[in-house]
């Protein structure tokens, strides 16, 4: 029984870790959302700007859906982390 209590406290710390380390990268991705807005109002059609905007663009959404499948990894680990406490 204590080896269970152990090892839902490991996983309760491993998954607060990783919530923290989510909310560091999502202001680092918000930073990234502001640089691609400042972008987007200079880039202009057919340029090497566009061009490097999409390359950005697609960078960052890679990043989101890592990010995505982190979050269900761990949720699927933990079922009911993510989800509402009411149901």
């Amino acid at each position: 029984m204590h080896n269970r209590i152990k090892r839902l406290e490991e996983l309760v710390d491993g998954a607060s870790e990783l919530i923290a380390r989510l909310k560091e990268e999502n202001e680092v991705l918000k930073g990234q959302v502001k640089l691609l807005e400042a972008a987007r109002a200079k880039a202009a059609s057919g340029t090497a700007a566009a061009r490097e905007l999409a390359d950005f663009k697609a960078r960052v959404r890679r990043r989101l859906e890592r990010i995505c499948d982190r979050i269900e990894k761990v949720n699927d680990l933990q079922p009911g982390l993510f989800e509402d406490g009411e149901e």
